[in-house]
């Protein structure tokens, strides 16, 4: 007889997430401009790719070819050279009302290793934590495939997303998951928001930290896109990071607090499977981080590169600005786009991405594609009248876009939209792919 897994391992065995099987088919099929330029275009991973030529020629200009003890383990949570760096690094950036120091840091092998991390040292298996709805599409997995946390999404309608009065849906659920004998530990924000791109506004974060102080909830501020907002226009709002609160004690103890952040979205570098989480009040829960490291760290060689990458203050403060340029003006193209063919979107403060709703004309017109016209009547513009969009045709549409467009771009169910036809754009792309990416999305309305 064959021996049987765990129920954990046959749990993670039949539920291979979605997103690994889009990769597979992406990567099979990437876009080139020389090599493959009908290949399918990646307009929906969340990377940097407005300064990716600047960092390559940063980092090979570095010269780090190995030396001995990289060949070595080194520190599991970050060498001290490191955090220091990055202490220093979020001190220029962040405008902390105390400075951080390399002891108020761990480093881990990116967010997603941080996020299970901070699932094991708050939650016991079972354990909720509360995430505002859109939400990132990894969270299920980074919090609950091992550390068996459930990741409980909680559904704001978008005209109330930078509205205080959301928190009365977050009341409801902590009171429907008692009710069912469950248990709240704690209330995920990334802010700037993922896929919203909003920023909250200050009185928003004080109800959710009255909040999560009222229910003795940690609060998880994922920040990792805090250095890439580009729009300070009036129609959003200013971002701030919770180290920069004077007054973070009057509403929250803040050994409750941490914050996240690392090298994928600011600095482009998802390859590098690098973050950090920062806590200059709760020692305790730094010292669990710590004991959890040695189960996800960071290459010897890695270190000592990305150690003498930030050392060079002058050209990461140059970088950070000049993404944030670049950004503003992909954002700007984006979207014009789609102002100008009167397609809804949310206005964005930072990030990557924008999310917009594809028109049910597009819709339309990937079921005639389909030849499905006996089934949704979709035969006439007066029937597209009639159409709605569901959840199957949002996910056929991102398959269309992706198999007749060559356009990736993930649709909104996979953020635990509530309503369908959302989608997220990723316009950090250089700017020759993004006026071909946006070409091809005008193929498809």
């Amino acid at each position: 007889m064959a021996p049987e897994l765990s129920a954990c391992g046959r749990e993670a065995s039949a539920n291979t997430p979605e997103l690994f099987k889009i990769f597979e088919k992406l990567m099979a099929n990437p876009y080139s401009k020389d090599a493959n330029p009908n290949g399918i275009l990646n307009a929906g991973v969340a990377i940097n790719g407005t300064i990716k030529e600047l960092m390559v020629s940063k980092l090979n200009s570095l010269k780090a070819t190995f030396v001995l003890t990289d060949l070595e383990y080194s520190v599991p949570y970050g060498t001290p050279a490191l955090r220091s760096e990055i202490a220093s690094m979020m001190n220029r950036h962040f405008a902390p009302v105390t400075n951080v120091t390399g002891d108020d840091i761990v480093v881990t092998n990116g967010c997603t290793s941080a996020i299970e991390m901070l699932s094991f040292a708050m939650c016991d298996p079972g354990d909720h934590i509360l995430v505002p709805a859109p939400l990132y599409l990894a969270l299920p997995v980074d919090m609950g495939t091992r550390a068996r946390a459930k990741m409980t999404p909680v559904h704001v309608p978008l005209e109330m997303a930078t509205d205080c009065a959301q928190i009365e849906f977050f009341e409801r659920a902590v009171h429907e998951i008692a009710r069912r004998g469950g248990t709240v530990k704690a209330l995920f924000l990334m802010n700037p928001s993922n896929p919203l791109g909003i920023t909250y506004p200050r009185a928003v974060m004080r109800r959710f930290l009255s909040f999560a102080s009222a229910h003795g909830l940690f609060v998880i501020s994922d920040e990792i896109y805090a250095l890439s907002v580009f729009n300070h226009s009036p129609r959003v709002a200013p971002f701030e990071s919770l180290l920069s609160w004077p007054d973070l004690a009057d509403y929250i103890d803040p050994r409750a607090v941490v914050i996240l952040h690392g090298l994928s979205k600011d600095f482009g570098l998802n390859g590098f499977r690098v973050g950090w989480v920062v806590s200059p009040w709760n020692k305790e829960l730094l010292g669990a981080l710590i004991a959890y490291a040695p189960f996800g760290f960071t290459s010897s060689h890695t270190q000592r590169l990305l150690t003498l990458l930030f050392a060079d203050r002058p050209f990461i403060d140059w970088l950070l600005e000049t993404s944030q340029e670049r950004l503003a003006d992909n954002y700007a193209v984006a979207t014009a786009f789609l102002y100008v063919r009167e397609i809804k979107y949310v206005p964005a403060a930072g990030g990557h991405f924008v999310w917009f709703r594809l028109p049910i004309s597009a819709c339309a017109k990937m079921l005639r594609h389909k030849g499905a016209n006996h089934e949704c009547g979709c035969g006439s513009k007066g029937e597209e009248k009639e159409l709605v969009w569901t959840k199957e045709r949002e996910f056929d549409m991102a398959m269309y876009l992706m198999e007749k467009h060559s356009l990736y771009m993930p649709p909104g169910q996979a953020f635990f939209s509530s309503e369908f036809g959302w989608f997220r754009f990723t316009f950090a792309i250089c700017r020759e792919e993004l006026d071909i990416a946006l070409k091809r999305l005008e193929d498809s309305l």
